[in-house]
Protein backbone atom coordinates (compact mmCIF):
# COMPACT_ATOMS: atom_id res chain seq x y z
CA UNK A 1 0.00 0.00 0.00
CA UNK A 2 1.28 3.47 -0.90
CA UNK A 3 2.09 5.80 1.98
CA UNK A 4 0.17 8.94 1.04
CA UNK A 5 2.04 11.03 3.60
CA UNK A 6 5.47 10.30 2.16
CA UNK A 7 7.18 13.17 0.31
CA UNK A 8 7.68 11.10 -2.82
CA UNK A 9 3.91 10.70 -3.15
CA UNK A 10 3.14 14.38 -3.73
CA UNK A 11 6.18 14.71 -5.95
CA UNK A 12 4.99 11.82 -8.08
CA UNK A 13 1.53 13.36 -8.19
CA UNK A 14 2.76 16.80 -9.26
CA UNK A 15 5.07 15.29 -11.88
CA UNK A 16 2.01 13.76 -13.50
CA UNK A 17 0.29 17.12 -13.96
CA UNK A 18 0.14 18.90 -17.31
CA UNK A 19 0.23 22.21 -15.40
CA UNK A 20 3.69 23.65 -14.80
CA UNK A 21 4.34 24.01 -11.05
CA UNK A 22 7.27 25.61 -9.20
CA UNK A 23 7.59 25.82 -5.41
CA UNK A 24 9.88 28.50 -3.99
CA UNK A 25 11.10 28.26 -0.41
CA UNK A 26 11.36 31.03 2.21
CA UNK A 27 14.80 32.03 0.95
CA UNK A 28 13.28 32.58 -2.53
CA UNK A 29 15.11 29.66 -4.06
CA UNK A 30 13.59 26.88 -6.14
CA UNK A 31 12.65 24.05 -3.82
CA UNK A 32 10.75 21.96 -6.33
CA UNK A 33 9.86 22.07 -10.04
CA UNK A 34 7.68 19.47 -11.70
CA UNK A 35 8.43 17.78 -15.02
CA UNK A 36 5.92 19.88 -16.94
CA UNK A 37 7.63 23.10 -15.81
CA UNK A 38 11.03 21.65 -16.67
CA UNK A 39 9.86 20.86 -20.20
CA UNK A 40 8.23 24.27 -20.63
CA UNK A 41 11.30 26.19 -19.39
CA UNK A 42 13.80 23.76 -20.97
CA UNK A 43 15.72 23.16 -17.73
CA UNK A 44 16.84 20.14 -15.73
CA UNK A 45 14.48 19.77 -12.79
CA UNK A 46 17.31 18.42 -10.61
CA UNK A 47 19.95 21.01 -11.44
CA UNK A 48 17.71 24.04 -11.06
CA UNK A 49 16.70 23.20 -7.47
CA UNK A 50 18.48 25.57 -5.08
CA UNK A 51 18.80 28.34 -7.67
CA UNK A 52 17.10 31.75 -7.20
CA UNK A 53 13.65 31.63 -8.77
CA UNK A 54 14.47 34.75 -10.84
CA UNK A 55 16.80 32.58 -12.95
CA UNK A 56 13.70 30.84 -14.30
CA UNK A 57 11.37 33.83 -14.47
CA UNK A 58 13.44 37.01 -14.88
CA UNK A 59 11.52 40.25 -14.52
CA UNK A 60 8.30 38.61 -13.32
CA UNK A 61 8.47 40.28 -9.87
CA UNK A 62 11.17 42.09 -7.92
CA UNK A 63 10.40 40.27 -4.69
CA UNK A 64 7.87 37.56 -3.85
CA UNK A 65 7.15 39.17 -0.48
CA UNK A 66 5.75 42.27 -2.18
CA UNK A 67 2.35 40.86 -3.16
CA UNK A 68 1.43 39.86 0.40
CA UNK A 69 -1.04 37.10 1.21
CA UNK A 70 -3.24 37.46 -1.86
CA UNK A 71 -3.02 35.36 -4.98
CA UNK A 72 -1.48 37.23 -7.87
CA UNK A 73 -1.82 36.47 -11.58
CA UNK A 74 0.49 37.99 -14.17
CA UNK A 75 -0.87 37.75 -17.72
CA UNK A 76 1.08 37.96 -20.97
CA UNK A 77 4.45 37.27 -19.39
CA UNK A 78 6.95 36.42 -22.14
CA UNK A 79 9.89 34.08 -21.69
CA UNK A 80 12.93 33.61 -23.88
CA UNK A 81 13.95 29.96 -23.66
CA UNK A 82 17.48 28.51 -23.92
CA UNK A 83 16.87 27.58 -27.59
CA UNK A 84 16.07 31.30 -28.23
CA UNK A 85 12.38 30.66 -28.88
CA UNK A 86 9.84 32.76 -27.01
CA UNK A 87 6.72 31.65 -25.22
CA UNK A 88 3.89 33.58 -23.58
CA UNK A 89 2.54 32.35 -20.25
CA UNK A 90 0.12 33.34 -17.54
CA UNK A 91 1.76 33.05 -14.06
CA UNK A 92 -0.24 32.64 -10.86
CA UNK A 93 1.62 33.15 -7.57
CA UNK A 94 0.34 32.34 -4.09
CA UNK A 95 1.63 31.71 -0.60
CA UNK A 96 1.91 27.97 -0.05
CA UNK A 97 3.15 25.79 2.78
CA UNK A 98 4.73 22.54 1.65
CA UNK A 99 5.81 19.76 4.03
CA UNK A 100 5.74 22.20 6.95
CA UNK A 101 7.81 24.86 5.16
CA UNK A 102 6.48 28.27 4.20
CA UNK A 103 7.04 29.37 0.62
CA UNK A 104 5.32 30.31 -2.62
CA UNK A 105 3.65 28.29 -5.35
CA UNK A 106 4.03 29.47 -8.94
CA UNK A 107 1.73 27.95 -11.57
CA UNK A 108 2.49 28.58 -15.24
CA UNK A 109 -0.10 28.26 -17.98
CA UNK A 110 1.17 28.28 -21.54
CA UNK A 111 -0.99 30.76 -23.48
CA UNK A 112 1.01 30.44 -26.69
CA UNK A 113 -1.50 28.03 -28.17
CA UNK A 114 -4.37 30.49 -27.60
CA UNK A 115 -2.42 33.28 -29.27
CA UNK A 116 -1.44 30.98 -32.12
CA UNK A 117 -5.07 29.97 -32.76
CA UNK A 118 -6.06 33.65 -32.92
CA UNK A 119 -3.15 34.39 -35.26
CA UNK A 120 -3.95 31.31 -37.34
CA UNK A 121 -7.53 32.48 -37.76
CA UNK A 122 -6.25 35.85 -38.99
CA UNK A 123 -3.78 34.17 -41.34
CA UNK A 124 -6.60 31.96 -42.66
CA UNK A 125 -8.65 35.05 -43.51
CA UNK A 126 -5.60 36.53 -45.23
CA UNK A 127 -5.14 33.31 -47.17
CA UNK A 128 -8.79 33.31 -48.28
CA UNK A 129 -8.73 37.01 -49.19
CA UNK A 130 -5.47 36.50 -51.09
CA UNK A 131 -6.88 33.58 -53.02
CA UNK A 132 -9.99 35.57 -53.92
CA UNK A 133 -7.84 38.46 -55.14
CA UNK A 134 -5.64 36.10 -57.16
CA UNK A 135 -8.63 34.45 -58.85
CA UNK A 136 -10.15 37.83 -59.65
CA UNK A 137 -6.88 39.11 -61.12
CA UNK A 138 -6.40 35.90 -63.08
CA UNK A 139 -9.86 36.24 -64.61
CA UNK A 140 -9.59 39.96 -65.32
CA UNK A 141 -5.98 40.05 -66.54
CA UNK A 142 -5.11 36.74 -68.22
CA UNK A 143 -7.87 36.80 -70.81
CA UNK A 144 -7.03 40.29 -72.14
CA UNK A 145 -3.33 39.39 -72.09
CA UNK A 146 -4.01 36.34 -74.24
CA UNK A 147 -5.87 38.56 -76.74
CA UNK A 148 -3.08 41.14 -76.82
CA UNK A 149 -0.43 38.44 -77.30
CA UNK A 150 -2.42 36.81 -80.12
CA UNK A 151 -2.92 40.12 -81.91
CA UNK A 152 0.79 40.92 -81.53
CA UNK A 153 1.77 37.63 -83.15
CA UNK A 154 -0.55 38.34 -86.09
CA UNK A 155 0.96 41.80 -86.54
CA UNK A 156 4.48 40.36 -86.39
CA UNK A 157 3.62 38.03 -89.29
CA UNK A 158 2.02 40.81 -91.37
CA UNK A 159 4.84 43.27 -90.76
CA UNK A 160 7.80 40.94 -91.17
CA UNK A 161 9.54 43.37 -93.53
CA UNK A 162 9.00 46.41 -91.30
CA UNK A 163 12.02 46.31 -88.99
CA UNK A 164 10.96 49.36 -86.95
CA UNK A 165 7.48 47.93 -86.28
CA UNK A 166 8.98 44.54 -85.38
CA UNK A 167 11.08 46.21 -82.68
CA UNK A 168 8.02 47.71 -81.01
CA UNK A 169 6.01 44.51 -81.40
CA UNK A 170 8.81 42.52 -79.76
CA UNK A 171 8.65 44.89 -76.79
CA UNK A 172 4.88 44.39 -76.54
CA UNK A 173 5.21 40.58 -76.78
CA UNK A 174 7.92 40.46 -74.11
CA UNK A 175 5.91 42.67 -71.73
CA UNK A 176 2.78 40.55 -72.23
CA UNK A 177 4.78 37.40 -71.42
CA UNK A 178 6.24 39.10 -68.35
CA UNK A 179 2.78 40.09 -67.09
CA UNK A 180 1.45 36.59 -67.79
CA UNK A 181 4.29 35.07 -65.78
CA UNK A 182 3.60 37.54 -62.97
CA UNK A 183 -0.04 36.45 -62.78
CA UNK A 184 1.03 32.79 -62.90
CA UNK A 185 3.39 33.48 -59.98
CA UNK A 186 0.49 34.91 -58.00
CA UNK A 187 -1.46 31.72 -58.64
CA UNK A 188 1.48 29.70 -57.37
CA UNK A 189 2.57 26.23 -58.52
CA UNK A 190 -0.13 23.97 -59.85
CA UNK A 191 -1.48 21.34 -57.51
CA UNK A 192 0.57 18.18 -57.86
CA UNK A 193 -1.43 15.00 -58.30
CA UNK A 194 1.22 12.98 -56.46
CA UNK A 195 2.81 13.61 -53.08
CA UNK A 196 5.84 11.57 -52.13
CA UNK A 197 7.58 11.00 -48.76
CA UNK A 198 10.37 13.56 -48.51
CA UNK A 199 13.05 14.32 -45.93
CA UNK A 200 12.47 17.97 -44.98
CA UNK A 201 16.20 18.42 -44.33
CA UNK A 202 16.98 17.38 -47.90
CA UNK A 203 14.49 19.96 -49.16
CA UNK A 204 16.21 22.62 -47.03
CA UNK A 205 19.68 21.47 -48.17
CA UNK A 206 18.70 21.95 -51.81
CA UNK A 207 17.25 25.40 -51.09
CA UNK A 208 20.44 26.44 -49.25
CA UNK A 209 22.57 25.28 -52.19
CA UNK A 210 20.61 27.58 -54.51
CA UNK A 211 20.36 30.61 -52.18
CA UNK A 212 23.79 30.51 -50.48
CA UNK A 213 25.55 32.53 -53.24
CA UNK A 214 23.11 35.38 -52.49
CA UNK A 215 24.24 35.68 -48.84
CA UNK A 216 25.70 39.15 -48.10
CA UNK A 217 29.21 39.36 -46.67
CA UNK A 218 29.19 38.98 -42.89
CA UNK A 219 26.04 36.86 -42.80
CA UNK A 220 26.42 33.29 -41.54
CA UNK A 221 24.00 30.36 -41.65
CA UNK A 222 23.36 28.17 -38.60
CA UNK A 223 21.46 24.88 -38.84
CA UNK A 224 19.74 23.42 -35.78
CA UNK A 225 18.05 20.19 -36.85
CA UNK A 226 16.02 17.52 -35.12
CA UNK A 227 17.22 14.45 -37.05
CA UNK A 228 14.36 12.32 -35.72
CA UNK A 229 11.74 14.06 -37.89
CA UNK A 230 10.29 11.41 -40.23
CA UNK A 231 9.60 11.93 -43.91
CA UNK A 232 6.58 14.05 -44.83
CA UNK A 233 4.26 13.49 -47.77
CA UNK A 234 4.61 16.53 -50.02
CA UNK A 235 4.92 17.98 -53.48
CA UNK A 236 8.69 18.44 -53.31
CA UNK A 237 8.97 20.98 -56.15
CA UNK A 238 6.30 23.21 -54.65
CA UNK A 239 7.81 22.92 -51.16
CA UNK A 240 11.25 23.86 -52.50
CA UNK A 241 9.66 27.01 -53.94
CA UNK A 242 8.00 27.85 -50.60
CA UNK A 243 11.23 27.55 -48.60
CA UNK A 244 13.18 29.34 -51.31
CA UNK A 245 10.84 32.33 -50.94
CA UNK A 246 11.19 32.31 -47.14
CA UNK A 247 14.98 31.94 -47.08
CA UNK A 248 15.44 34.58 -49.78
CA UNK A 249 13.33 36.97 -47.66
CA UNK A 250 15.63 36.33 -44.70
CA UNK A 251 18.73 36.94 -46.84
CA UNK A 252 17.30 40.19 -48.21
CA UNK A 253 16.45 41.33 -44.68
CA UNK A 254 20.15 40.98 -43.76
CA UNK A 255 21.38 43.14 -46.64
CA UNK A 256 23.95 45.60 -45.28
CA UNK A 257 24.01 43.90 -41.89
CA UNK A 258 26.06 41.23 -40.16
CA UNK A 259 24.68 38.35 -38.14
CA UNK A 260 23.05 34.96 -38.28
CA UNK A 261 20.31 33.32 -40.25
CA UNK A 262 19.16 30.25 -38.34
CA UNK A 263 17.10 27.37 -39.67
CA UNK A 264 15.67 25.21 -36.89
CA UNK A 265 13.54 22.05 -37.17
CA UNK A 266 11.48 20.61 -34.34
CA UNK A 267 8.29 18.65 -33.72
CA UNK A 268 5.22 19.81 -31.78
CA UNK A 269 2.78 17.40 -30.21
CA UNK A 270 -1.01 17.67 -29.99
CA UNK A 271 -1.01 20.63 -32.34
CA UNK A 272 -4.16 22.19 -33.83
CA UNK A 273 -4.22 23.41 -37.42
CA UNK A 274 -7.56 24.79 -38.49
CA UNK A 275 -10.21 22.52 -37.06
CA UNK A 276 -8.00 19.43 -36.84
CA UNK A 277 -5.67 18.43 -34.02
CA UNK A 278 -2.64 16.38 -35.05
CA UNK A 279 -0.67 14.11 -32.71
CA UNK A 280 2.53 15.56 -34.15
CA UNK A 281 3.54 18.26 -36.63
CA UNK A 282 6.90 19.35 -37.99
CA UNK A 283 7.94 22.95 -37.28
CA UNK A 284 10.56 24.55 -39.51
CA UNK A 285 11.65 28.02 -38.33
CA UNK A 286 13.71 30.50 -40.34
CA UNK A 287 15.14 33.26 -38.15
CA UNK A 288 17.05 36.34 -39.22
CA UNK A 289 18.61 39.23 -37.31
CA UNK A 290 17.61 41.89 -39.81
CA UNK A 291 15.79 45.17 -39.27
CA UNK A 292 12.40 43.48 -38.95
CA UNK A 293 9.09 43.91 -40.77
CA UNK A 294 7.53 47.39 -40.38
CA UNK A 295 4.49 47.34 -38.08
CA UNK A 296 2.32 49.09 -40.63
CA UNK A 297 2.58 46.17 -43.09
CA UNK A 298 3.13 43.23 -40.72
CA UNK A 299 -0.55 42.23 -40.47
CA UNK A 300 -0.84 42.18 -44.28
CA UNK A 301 2.36 40.41 -45.32
CA UNK A 302 0.50 37.34 -46.60
CA UNK A 303 -1.71 39.39 -48.90
CA UNK A 304 -0.56 39.56 -52.54
CA UNK A 305 1.18 42.76 -53.67
CA UNK A 306 2.10 43.79 -50.08
CA UNK A 307 5.84 44.25 -49.56
CA UNK A 308 8.11 46.18 -47.20
CA UNK A 309 10.89 46.17 -49.82
CA UNK A 310 11.14 48.91 -52.46
CA UNK A 311 11.65 46.46 -55.31
CA UNK A 312 9.57 43.62 -53.87
CA UNK A 313 6.64 42.17 -55.80
CA UNK A 314 4.72 41.14 -52.69
CA UNK A 315 4.24 37.64 -54.07
CA UNK A 316 6.85 35.53 -52.26
CA UNK A 317 5.02 35.15 -48.94
CA UNK A 318 1.50 34.65 -50.39
CA UNK A 319 2.83 31.97 -52.75
CA UNK A 320 4.68 30.24 -49.87
CA UNK A 321 1.56 30.38 -47.67
CA UNK A 322 -0.54 29.00 -50.53
CA UNK A 323 1.81 26.04 -50.98
CA UNK A 324 1.94 25.24 -47.26
CA UNK A 325 -1.85 25.54 -46.94
CA UNK A 326 -2.26 23.00 -49.77
CA UNK A 327 -0.26 20.62 -47.57
CA UNK A 328 -2.60 21.23 -44.62
CA UNK A 329 -0.05 23.47 -42.88
CA UNK A 330 0.43 27.11 -41.98
CA UNK A 331 3.11 29.81 -41.89
CA UNK A 332 3.14 32.13 -38.87
CA UNK A 333 5.46 35.12 -38.51
CA UNK A 334 6.77 37.19 -35.62
CA UNK A 335 8.99 40.21 -36.03
CA UNK A 336 10.77 42.99 -34.22
CA UNK A 337 14.07 44.72 -34.99
CA UNK A 338 16.84 42.12 -34.86
CA UNK A 339 14.44 39.19 -34.54
CA UNK A 340 12.19 37.95 -37.36
CA UNK A 341 11.01 34.35 -37.51
CA UNK A 342 8.79 32.51 -39.97
CA UNK A 343 7.47 29.25 -38.49
CA UNK A 344 6.28 26.67 -41.02
CA UNK A 345 3.92 24.07 -39.52
CA UNK A 346 3.55 20.88 -41.57
CA UNK A 347 1.32 18.06 -40.35
CA UNK A 348 2.06 14.40 -40.94
CA UNK A 349 -0.49 12.36 -42.81
CA UNK A 350 -2.54 9.90 -40.76
CA UNK A 351 -0.46 6.83 -40.08
CA UNK A 352 2.85 8.69 -40.42
CA UNK A 353 3.05 9.77 -36.77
Amino acid sequence: MTDHSAPFYWQELLDGLATSVIWVDASQKVGYINMSAGELLQVSTRRIVGSPWQVLLPGLLDDLTNFGEQRLTVHEYQLQLPDLTRVRVSATLSNYELVGQQGWLIELFNTERHHRIVEEDERWHQYEAGNLLVKTLAHEVKNPLAGIYGATQLLQKRLQQDTRSQTFLDVIAKEVIRLRNLVDSMLGPKQSAIKTPENIHEIIRHVITVIKPEFPAGVELMLDYDPSIPEILMDSEAMVQAFMNLLRNAVQAMDGLQGLITIRTRVERKFTLGTQTYPIVAVISIHDEGSGIPKEVFDSIFYPMVSSKKEGTGLGLPVAQNIVRKHGGLIVAESEPGHTVFHVYLPFERGQE
